[in-house]
């Protein structure tokens, strides 16, 4: 399949959009959302194609709204302007791509990028990781509140707008920093503290679903994946470092 890279920037992720329509078609996963996190416009219309081409169902949606099952702990106004500003924003981003075969999906589909209903059942992704990625999220929102409030003062939502729409810089604390755990190759979920912890877990046996399916492809297509994830870590583990505060000598 020929594309731009164009932000399609990791390996890894390109290969495993394959494993993952792949799965589709083999009927082991409900469904693949295409263009949400990078972005390249040439691969979704190539991906379109092969899709179709293989009796496979599409449909192009706005980009997945989180869906939080807690509102933060700050005051509602922010939250609900945050809200706004986020939708805002998806809406300039242009459109994602669904790959489905079962056409009695697409009502869980619509449901879930407007963010009213879980998305992990029609990603096929565990939901205990899905809750744990969105409660993430509300939580570096707190953790960026509690920096307005003690580096600027911030004392409402009024102060908390206007230093977001400066751009105002924070520092979060390390302990306040949610754990993003790859620990998993073959799938592009994040998996959550119990399932990163046991290799029986949802979100292990899922991967050990894909590799094997990975595995039934190609051995070369495997060995790729590995020498991609490989990379991944490298490349993590560099950035961590380069950001890491100097240690006293």
């Amino acid at each position: 399949m020929q594309f731009d890279r164009e932000r399609k920037a990791s390996d890894l992720e390109i290969l495993i959009d394959y494993l993952e329509v792949v799965a589709v078609a083999a009927g082991e996963k409900p469904a693949h959302l295409q263009g949400q996190g990078m972005r390249s416009k040439s691969f979704n219309h190539a991906l379109r194609k092969v899709a179709e081409a293989h009796g496979l169902l599409v449909m192009q949606t706005g980009p997945l709204l989180p869906r939080l099952l807690r509102a933060p702990e700050y005051d509602p106004r922010f939250f609900e302007w945050e809200r706004q500003r986020d939708r805002e924003a998806r809406a300039r981003e242009g459109q994602v791509l669904w790959v489905y075969r079962d056409r009695d999906l697409e009502p869980a589909i619509r449901s879930s990028t407007e963010g009213s209903t879980d998305v992990s059942e029609v990603l096929g992704y565990p939901a205990c990781c899905v809750r744990e990625y969105f409660e993430a999220g509300v939580r570096m929102s707190e953790a960026i509140v509690r920096c307005y409030q003690t580096r600027y003062d911030a004392k409402n939502a009024d102060d908390f707008i206007r230093l977001a729409k400066e751009n105002a810089p924070v520092t979060i604390p390390p302990a306040d920093r949610p754990q993003i755990r790859y620990v998993y190759s073959y799938v592009q979920f994040s998996a959550c503290r119990e399932c990163a912890e046991s290799p029986t877990s949802p979100a292990a046996e899922i991967n050990w679903a894909m590799k094997r399916l990975a595995s039934r492809l190609s051995p070369a297509f495997q060995r790729a994946i590995e020498k991609a994830a490989k990379a991944e870590v490298a490349a993590r583990r560099e950035g961590r470092q380069r950001n890491s505060p100097p240690q006293p000598t």
